[in-house]
């Protein structure tokens, strides 16, 4: 799977950080705005200039979080429904499947929490949680560390650790703890095969 759906899936795997910020920096700009008539005790007209120059970093960051959400979500239900369409599928044949219960509150835990502590109305702030995301993404994706999907979570996908038996050149391999991601319990019926489309041979989403 190309870099482009990495990406997506790695930016929308942040969904619940990138809600919060735009809760932050909504509460910010009323705040701001607030204390902006507050302290106008001479009544002057203000201006839309004045407004926008107050409340320009908070406006700037939700307009960029608002729009690079809507066009990952959309790339990852278009690609998905592109590979469903498709008329031949990969198949495998899972020969072993248990929950991935732990793989989601790990991943809020160990990258999410920490990276609320940054305020997002600074400059400084921003910059810095940026060389942080920046060197984040470039590992993850590079080590197709992008797996743990929130948004995927929410449309009724789960994580499941499995073995399964897929066809190659030379007959067939088994991919032992392999991770597959799908709306169905793979645990109820063992073995069964199901169509995949695969980050490499060890990610696995059910189609």
């Amino acid at each position: 799977m190309g870099i482009w759906f990495k990406w997506n899936m790695f930016f929308t795997s942040f969904l619940p950080l990138w809600v919060s910020i735009i809760i932050s920096d909504l509460w910010n700009i009323v705040v701001k705005l607030n204390a902006l008539y507050t302290s106008n005790t001479e009544k002057k007209v203000i201006t839309v200039k004045t407004v926008l120059c107050t409340i320009s970093i908070e406006s700037l960051m939700i307009l960029i979080l608002l729009i690079c959400s809507i066009i990952s979500i959309h790339a990852i239900n278009d690609i998905i429904k592109t590979q469903r369409s498709a008329e031949f599928h990969e198949r495998g044949i899972i020969k072993r499947a248990k929950r991935g219960n732990k793989l989601t509150a790990e991943f809020l835990l160990a990258y999410i929490l920490p990276m609320i502590a940054f305020d997002y109305s600074d400059i400084k702030s921003i910059l810095l949680f940026l060389i942080y995301f920046v060197v984040l993404t470039f590992l993850c994706i590079r080590n197709n560390n992008v797996y743990t999907n929130i948004y995927l979570e929410f449309m009724g996908y789960r994580m499941y650790e499995c073995d399964i038996e897929c066809s190659t050149m030379n007959g067939s391999h088994i991919y032992t703890d392999s991770l597959v991601i799908s709306k169905n319990n793979l645990t109820q019926t063992i073995p069964q095969e199901i169509g995949y489309f695969d980050f490499d041979n060890y990610i696995y989403i059910e189609i």
